[in-house]
């Protein structure tokens, strides 16, 4: 009777959690940067492209979807044009001299399920800029891996209903 209870409660928390580990990856992330995510060029490239795993939303003439890349020295570049071709998010950029050093790109795109995604990643004119980088800085840059708010709330809600099945059952237990 007490391994029928237990099997019960796990097969409904598996369920549970199952549930929730879904729409925890229904977030689109990054597949592929061009050029190369942290790659060092010898020519300032005249377009940024990201690929993401979804499609990115576009409504209309609206700018959802956005890349600003910054110079070594943090100023803005401005960007010719923009565009979105399903997944990919292309910007080009305007002929100029470009100093050498750390160019940031930073973007936010809303996906096709309406989430929006934002992150950044570096990219190198001839060598990085000797400066020194935070530790929250580097682990920003290391990886595409982003957490959402709104995952801790959904695991949250998944801990509390496992843990009043639970207590019902152990409830109907003492009762028997």
């Amino acid at each position: 009777m007490m391994v029928r209870r237990l099997a019960q409660s796990l097969l409904l928390s598996s369920l549970i959690l199952a549930g929730s580990t879904s729409t925890a990856s229904a977030h689109t992330s990054v597949v592929n940067t061009i050029p190369t995510y942290k790659s060092t060029f010898t020519e300032m490239p005249s377009e940024i492209a990201i690929e993401f795993s979804e499609e990115l939303m576009t409504i209309g003439s609206q700018k959802i979807n956005s890349i600003e890349i910054l110079h070594p020295d943090g100023s803005r570049i401005k960007i010719t044009s923009l565009s979105v071709n399903k997944s990919i998010l292309t910007a080009t950029l305007p002929m100029a001299n470009y100093v050498d050093g750390t160019f940031t790109v930073n973007y936010r795109v809303v996906s096709a399920d309406g989430h929006s995604v934002s992150g950044s990643y570096e990219l190198y004119l001839n060598s990085p800029s000797q400066r020194k980088v935070s530790a929250t800085t580097i682990e920003q840059h290391e990886n595409f891996f982003h957490i959402h708010e709104v995952h801790f709330y959904e695991a949250g809600l998944a801990l509390m209903v496992i843990l009043l099945w639970w207590g019902y059952r152990r409830f109907n237990q003492e009762q028997e």
